[in-house]
């Protein structure tokens, strides 16, 4: 892709989601701050002039979260979770959004039931152009994304989730968030398995941090293993900083 081929940068930003709450602090604030300026070195390389390039300090950071949790809610609990959005566009102005996470009213079973279950998550149908910078930077251009979120066939419950994959039949991640499947071990026994960054996906924050932990293992992982996985009823896990790891439910559609 040249820079002629690139959306104006002035037109998206660079974005970073985690979440927060005043007891624990930014959820992988380092992390969260090394992949803006990882992305922000991709986009300046792609159009050939520096961009989105900032000295806002993790400290800055901080503090910037601190008062606009303050200004969100008017709770003084120190568990309250917040959901924080640092947005960075191309000429360096870095912007924090934090809003509260919605607590699910334990007399509203419905809505209870909707929160806790896991959302399903169906292959895509078309293969994603993993060549696109677009697919190694987390930004608020997500064309990629959502036009995979719109193939989800309609008659898939709200919160449905849609699976990726390359033009070589392995699967990359979510569109919202990084996958480990399940995969049959030459030993026999199962394993979560979460695609390579070569496969073409987001190194995602906390996919690093179950990486690290030994929780996950990285290979290739095809669609016809998704899908066998799918069938077998193995276990699924999507992950990302503010849902963490979090299960869901792999589905088979024609």
């Amino acid at each position: 892709m040249t820079p002629q081929d690139l959306p104006e940068p002035s037109s998206f930003q660079v974005l970073e989601t985690t979440i927060y709450s005043a007891s624990t602090g930014v959820f992988l604030l380092d992390q969260h701050l090394d992949r803006m300026r990882r992305s922000a070195d991709i986009l300046s390389r792609a159009y050939g002039f520096q961009c989105f390039q900032t000295d806002t300090t993790k400290d800055d950071v901080i503090s910037m979260v601190g008062q606009a949790a303050a200004k969100a809610s008017s709770s003084s609990s120190s568990t309250l979770q917040y959901r924080v959005r640092m947005l960075l566009n191309s000429s360096g102005k870095l912007e924090v959004q934090v809003t509260p996470e919605p607590a699910t009213d334990a007399a509203d079973t419905a809505a209870a039931k909707a929160a806790t279950s896991p959302p399903l998550l169906v292959l895509d149908t078309v293969a994603t152009d993993t060549d696109s910078i677009f697919v190694q930077c987390k930004t608020t251009h997500r064309d990629i994304y959502t036009q995979a979120a719109a193939r989800i066939p309609q008659s898939m419950p709200p919160g449905t989730q849609v699976l990726l994959f390359n033009k070589r039949g392995e699967v990359t991640e979510g569109n919202i968030a990084n996958v480990a499947v399940s995969v049959r071990q030459p030993d026999g026994r199962l394993a979560l398995v979460t695609p390579p960054v070569s496969a073409g996906l987001l190194p995602g924050t906390m996919r690093a941090e179950l990486l690290a932990s030994g929780d996950i293992i990285e290979g290739t992982v095809t669609v016809d293993q998704f899908l066998e996985a799918a069938r077998n009823k193995w276990p699924v896990f999507c992950m990302n900083s503010v849902r963490k790891k979090y299960p869901v439910t792999a589905v088979v559609y024609k």
